[in-house]
């Protein structure tokens, strides 16, 4: 987009094309509306909108975040937590897995059948639901027990092999302290559960009790973390894949870095020349050493949330947050008599009621009267009759919002790039550059927002890089990926 004058008011483009040093240029100007108006719409646009010089400081500060997160756990936002998953699929693997996926109330019991020939699977998947009065008790073995239930179950749907025990690998919805391929303690449960002592157990460990006792033919060989779950199932089919990305409700991303530069590993005997998995918890980058350039919604928004000053990269670029940023700044233009002719409604008031989707529908309307938009504000959020202006401004927060979310999420992605090139990450022996694996319905269902972030990238990166990079996007890959992780935690115990 360029920057247009408005034919409507005495404010002008801001730059010209030629002079612009935004990475993404939104339109600042209205079409229809007030001086006042056009003049909140250009300083909503100055605060919200990021200079490529921004964000470059933004890259320089994430890279420093993760070079200090490979050396210890407590100097960064960055957790940098090592997978400890090493080599790569070749997509020639062959195998049967199992593949155990907690995911809110959800159970997803996965088996997976590796037929090699360039990434060929076969799936077989059931879902269970969490009963609610699992989700408190005073043993958290309880809530393990059902699990082996379910476990137990799909292997009679399927029917299971004499002699044969399956590799399985597991994805827990709860934050997990890993320290091994197969071994790792509970941080937090979170998601509804609460259990006195459920913090600090060995899940592992649980779960084969529980399996044990119930005589299931299965070995848990792995847990899987569900960005690296995203990685490696797109890699078994696209072997180039060397990031893993989740953007939905929360975001975090994977990738592959030589083990010689995690110095917190430098205790364990791993081939220093290797590449292994880290997990960078990047949703919570920005959150104490204040990185990011943050405005007065933001801050409001951290401060409301359940979680204030924690996950504030995550705060500015998905799930639930994108619609609460922009429902915060409708709020803050009706309080000011720019919108709706200062008058709210009750569900607008209420918070989190402006729901992400609703962004998607207001930036694709091309209607002359912005009627879809209109459908938003007066069908879905009870306002009184809208003007054409009141919908062109919401329209246009609607953008300011999820562009400034896909510019801060390429730039996150471009500072893990050229971490990965400085440090001599392998590429792939068939394709120069990396492939970049996505995942999660902010990304897949906002038609803007891969645009935007892959335009970031050729605007962040040296040509030499942004030309090789390619993203693949995937649907259903936890599961997928975590059996893949169970392949891939075999592979390693049979070369050592």
């Amino acid at each position: 987009m360029t920057f247009q004058q408005t034919p409507t008011s005495a404010f002008p483009a801001l730059y010209t094309p030629e002079e612009s040093p935004f990475v993404l240029e939104v339109l600042p100007a209205l079409k229809h509306g007030s001086d006042k108006q056009q003049q909140v719409i250009l300083d909503l646009h100055r605060e919200m909108c990021l200079e490529k010089q921004a964000l470059l400081a933004v890259i320089a500060s994430f890279r420093n975040e993760m070079q200090e997160g490979l050396v210890n756990d407590r100097g960064s936002d960055l957790n940098m937590i090592p997978s400890y998953v090493t080599g790569y699929p070749t997509g020639n693997e062959k195998g049967t897995y199992l593949a155990l996926e907690i995911a809110g109330m959800d159970v997803y019991v996965c088996q997976v059948k590796l037929k090699g020939e360039n990434g060929k699977l076969a799936i077989n998947q059931y879902q269970y639901k969490i009963p609610q009065d699992l989700t408190t008790d005073s043993d958290f073995g309880v809530l393990i027990e059902y699990v082996a239930d379910c476990l137990a179950d799909f292997l009679l749907r399927i029917g299971t092999q004499e002699h044969f025990i399956y590799p399985t690998a597991i994805s827990f919805g709860f934050a997990i302290k890993q320290t091994g391929l197969s071994s790792g303690r509970i941080m937090s449960l979170g998601h509804g559960f609460s259990y006195p002592n459920g913090v600090g157990v060995d899940i592992v460990q649980l779960m084969h009790e529980k399996i044990n006792d119930k005589q299931l033919p299965i070995k848990i060989v792995a847990i899987a973390n569900d960005t690296v779950c995203t990685l490696l199932a797109h890699a078994y089919q696209h072997p180039a894949t060397r990031l893993g990305i989740v953007h939905n409700l929360g975001t975090n991303c994977a990738y592959y870095d030589c083990i010689g530069n995690v110095k917190k590993l430098r205790h364990l005997s791993f081939p220093q020349d290797h590449d292994m998995i880290i997990n960078t918890e990047w949703c919570n980058f920005g959150s104490s050493h204040r990185t990011l350039p943050r405005t007065w919604f933001d801050r409001k928004l951290d401060r409301e949330s359940i979680n204030p000053q924690f996950h504030v990269f995550e705060k500015m670029t998905t799930g639930v947050f994108l619609g609460e940023l922009v429902r915060n700044i409708l709020i803050y233009l009706v309080d000011q008599d720019l919108l709706f002719g200062g008058e709210s409604s009750e569900i607008l008031n209420v918070s989190h009621s402006f729901d992400t989707s609703y962004m998607y529908v207001c930036e694709g309307d091309q209607t002359d009267n912005l009627d879809d938009t209109r459908i938003v504000l007066e069908d879905m959020l009870n306002l009184s009759r809208t003007t054409v202006a009141d919908r062109e401004i919401v329209k246009k927060v609607c953008e300011l919002v999820g562009s400034r979310a896909a510019v801060l999420m390429g730039a996150a992605i471009a500072a893990v790039v050229l971490h990965m090139v400085d440090h001599g990450v392998a590429t792939s022996p068939d394709q120069p550059g990396y492939t970049i694996s996505i995942s999660g319905s902010i990304y897949e269902d906002y038609p803007s927002f891969h645009p935007r972030v892959c335009k970031t990238l050729k605007a962040l990166l040296p040509p030499s890089i942004a030309s090789t990079l390619s993203v693949g996007i995937v649907k259903h890959s936890r599961i997928v990926g975590a059996a893949i992780v169970a392949m891939m935690a075999e592979k390693i115990t049979n070369q050592t």
